[in-house]
């Protein structure tokens, strides 16, 4: 099988070498856009903020994360999903997923990468000032499989987590070895997920939705999926 063509430049051949390509075309991994978060020096902008001081790290506890989804299969209509984070696959990564939550940074967001038969990609605030409030987090290894329905950062590269998440649609495995980490999983509401509009794929482009915000989506693609709201519950 062919190996894939990987957009984000800061893995080397030997590391994407042994990606494949899905039988509809060529597969990209779940990229960030670094440099969109930087300025045209190259270097962080001042103004960052370490959110990740607010969040024990350390802590072992599960949370439920329940997402009110909006346009799905681009059609008028809501439903919902949760996300139960798993610290014991990644601590820092769980803790700042529930920040995020606490933030409102989900809010609005719209579902911008969905690829059939791979992943759900969303992450980026169409507030402009939200996506420069985080720094990257360390890795932490990969502790389990990238299962249908785990959730994981998108990166840019080792050491570059921030805000980006996806969804696995179906075991994929192959993203574990490139050191894409779940920190949680779908428990209700996989149904939900699968119904993310895919009409656009890979059209989206990160760097303009960095700059421009949802003015852009709006604009060029109506009808992406997005999150109306997303709130900690007590129970399913």
């Amino acid at each position: 099988m062919a190996a894939v063509l990987l957009i984000a430049m800061y893995y080397t051949h030997d590391t994407y070498k042994h990606l494949h390509q899905e039988e509809d075309g060529t597969l990209k991994l779940p990229f960030t856009n670094k440099s969109s978060d930087s300025s045209s020096t190259g270097k962080k902008e001042s103004s960052s903020i370490d959110i990740t001081k607010k969040v024990d790290s350390s802590s072992n506890e599960n949370f439920l994360i329940e997402f009110t989804v909006a346009q799905l299969s681009g059609e008028p209509s809501e439903d919902t999903f949760v996300v139960k984070t798993k610290p014991e696959w990644s601590k820092q990564g769980a803790a700042r997923f529930v920040e995020l939550t606490k933030d409102k940074f989900w809010n609005d967001c719209r579902m911008f990468r969905v690829v059939k038969k791979f992943i759900v990609q969303w992450g980026i605030s169409g507030d402009k000032s939200l996506n420069k409030k985080y720094k990257e987090l360390p890795d932490e290894g990969v502790k389990t499989s990238n299962a249908r329905g785990t959730v994981t950062y998108a990166m840019a590269g080792p050491g570059t987590r921030t805000h980006q998440m996806f969804v696995n649609f179906k075991n994929n495995k192959f993203l574990d070895s490139q050191g894409f980490a779940p920190i949680g999983e779908v428990v209700r509401g996989m149904d939900v997920v699968d119904r993310m509009y895919n009409g656009y794929g890979e059209k989206p482009d990160q760097g303009k939705i960095q700059n421009q915000g949802n003015t852009y989506l709006n604009s060029k693609f109506p009808k992406l999926s997005y999150i109306v709201k997303a709130r900690v519950i007590d129970s399913l």
